[in-house]
């Protein structure tokens, strides 16, 4: 039977890790008053699949980034998925206006952003040099590995499909192709993490000497699991497949770090193996309860993944003695953030994201620099929209197209700052400028494009809450065979509002969700067909009809207090 966490240590949790960045109205000028050597670096770090319960193993992040500057509570991936998560933090822009809606064509992939217009670019402009080092959207390198895209001064970037394995990966450095190690030799000076780590300091030190301020880009893997053809130091085959659902594997750690939370078990949820699905959309109704085989290979993929969080956490570390060795510490805003979240079984989801609920679609973020509170908390609903307008605000840089996001820089000054702009969450054929209203079998949603692509949704609905590839633990053939038990479940896909007190879900196939989370924060019980929540429902969905098909100004407008129940 799953053992449980202790309540102290689940408190300890929720005080340490609620994190998420706050917002302005719109992009500020910084820095731009300030001479050019003057302005502030600015340090992005990036994780990949990484859960807000997560930061408790990360102490060496929230003291230097937390006890120094400002954790964000409630920030929430506008797309909980690779691809299109990281297209918004380079864009500016929700998913149905960058044209990311999914890591593959047709609907997503790194072949779909307008990378002549990202934030790299914006910078360099601005007199950044700039500098990305590991992973960028999904697809990158797959059809030219040499390309370097552009804005970046120094280019490092992961080439797919190698990007998934922490030995045997890729690096386009530069224009030159380099290959570190062999998929199956865990050679511990090439751990993928360290070298990253290592290249990301080596460039600091270099550019400090410099007269120009820097823009540093690093997107570690971990905690996402590798490709499935690489575990344990040689090939494997995919499990057999069997009736229970899938849960993959954790990425391999640093050798110095495993077995450190062999004993691990999964925290305290009461989503877990959720009991009572009644109140569900079909797809999710419809799933397996988790058993005990199921429970373990869930708390193995759990802590293996913690474990590759470690070199992260020594990673961060090095990073920051860096900057204080060559006197940019206090010259320089860091971010800490992921792309999306996880699910380990809250709702019946083994594994994957994909969807809005907490577990995949709410993350850590932190921010420290200059001006920045120390050691607070902001409360504020913010978003990953909101990473280029802050970074932009913070070099003075001028973007060429309208930011759907704002500064979090007011936000971290004061940070019991508030505002009442709801975030949008939105994906695959749920993610247009129009609203979804349901559609029949096998067809496009409605006041959607006649051609508009549905497999992304019916893939999620089947199961593939990853949408990997090869790094996904849902083979195809089990898709397959998921599509015949899953068909009246449908497609996933999905528009979302959150505001301060609501989570509500409208999904292509006409499947509701409404929490309200002052009550509920576990969304254990949707209240989209009780009576007393009718007005808080029909308020929520006039002010999602205005969210889906915003731009610019229109995305980052504050909304009314939504009804409470009758």
């Amino acid at each position: 039977m799953r053992t449980t966490s202790t309540t102290a240590r689940s408190a300890a949790t929720i005080g340490l890790l609620l994190l998420l960045p706050a917002a302005t109205g719109c992009v500020e000028n910084g820095g731009g008053s300030q001479s050019e050597d003057k302005r502030p670096n600015v340090l992005m770090v990036m994780t990949d699949d990484q859960w807000l319960e997560s930061m408790r193993v990360m102490s060496e992040t929230r003291k230097l980034l937390g006890d120094e500057g400002v954790t964000f509570d409630r920030y929430h991936p506008s797309t909980p998925l690779c691809c299109p998560s990281r297209s918004t933090y380079l864009s500016g822009q929700y998913a149905h206006n960058n044209g990311v809606r999914h890591n593959k064509a047709p609907q997503g992939g790194y072949d779909k952003l307008d990378e002549k217009k990202t934030l790299p670019v914006w910078m360099q402009k601005a007199g950044y040099v700039t500098s990305h080092i590991g992973k960028y959207p999904n697809g990158y390198g797959s059809k030219d590995p040499k390309h370097i895209p552009p804005g970046w001064d120094e280019w490092r970037g992961s080439v797919d499909p190698s990007t998934y394995r922490m030995w045997g990966y890729r690096l386009n450095e530069n224009g030159k192709l380099h290959t570190y190690g062999k998929p199956g030799e865990e050679d511990p000076k090439l751990y993928q993490t360290d070298v990253y780590r290592d290249k990301g300091v080596d460039f600091i030190k270099r550019k400090a000497e410099g007269d120009k301020p820097f823009f540093l880009s690093l997107a570690f893997l971990a905690p996402h699991g590798e490709s499935v053809n690489t575990r344990g130091g040689k090939f494997r085959k995919p499990r057999k497949q069997e009736s229970r659902p899938a849960v993959g594997q954790p990425p391999r750690p640093a050798p110095r770090h495993k077995g450190e939370f062999a004993k691990e078990e999964l925290p305290e949820d009461p989503a877990y193996g959720e009991s009572d699905m009644r109140d569900k959309p079909a797809f999710l109704k419809k799933r397996p309860k988790l058993d005990s085989v199921t429970t373990q290979r869930i708390t193995e993929n759990y802590r293996g993944r913690l474990e590759s969080l470690l070199a992260v956490d020594e990673a961060v570390r090095k990073l920051m003695s860096t900057l204080k060795a060559t006197g940019q510490l206090d010259n320089t805003y860091v971010l800490f953030t992921s792309d999306n979240g996880f699910f380990f079984g809250e709702h019946r989801v083994p594994a994957g994201k994909f969807l809005p609920h907490g577990a995949s679609g709410q993350v850590p973020m932190l921010l420290r620099g200059p001006g920045i509170s120390e050691g607070q908390h902001s409360k504020e609903l913010t978003s990953n929209v909101d990473l280029a307008a802050t970074i932009a605000d913070i070099g003075g840089a001028d973007p060429d197209l309208a930011l759907d996001g704002r500064s979090l820089l007011p936000y971290g000054r004061d940070p019991s700052k508030r505002s009442g702009r709801p975030v949008l969450q939105e994906i695959a054929e749920g993610a247009r400028r129009s609203p979804v209203t349901g559609h029949g079998k096998g067809k496009p949603p409605a006041a959607g494009p006649p051609d508009d692509d549905i497999s992304a949704g019916r893939a999620a609905g089947a199961g593939d809450l990853d949408q990997d590839g090869d790094a996904s633990p849902t083979t195809k053939k089990a898709l397959k065979k998921n599509r015949k038990g899953f068909r009246k479940g449908g497609s996933a896909a999905y528009e979302a509002i959150r505001t301060d007190r609501y989570l509500y879900i409208r999904y292509v196939t006409g499947a509701r969700e409404l929490y309200d989370l002052s009550a509920d924060p576990h969304e254990l019980t949707s209240r989209h067909n009780d009576p007393d929540y009718a007005k808080a429902r029909t308020f929520l969905d006039r002010r999602l009809d205005k969210l889906q098909g915003c731009a610019g100004e229109e995305c980052r407008e504050e909304t009314p207090q939504a009804p409470g129940p009758a």
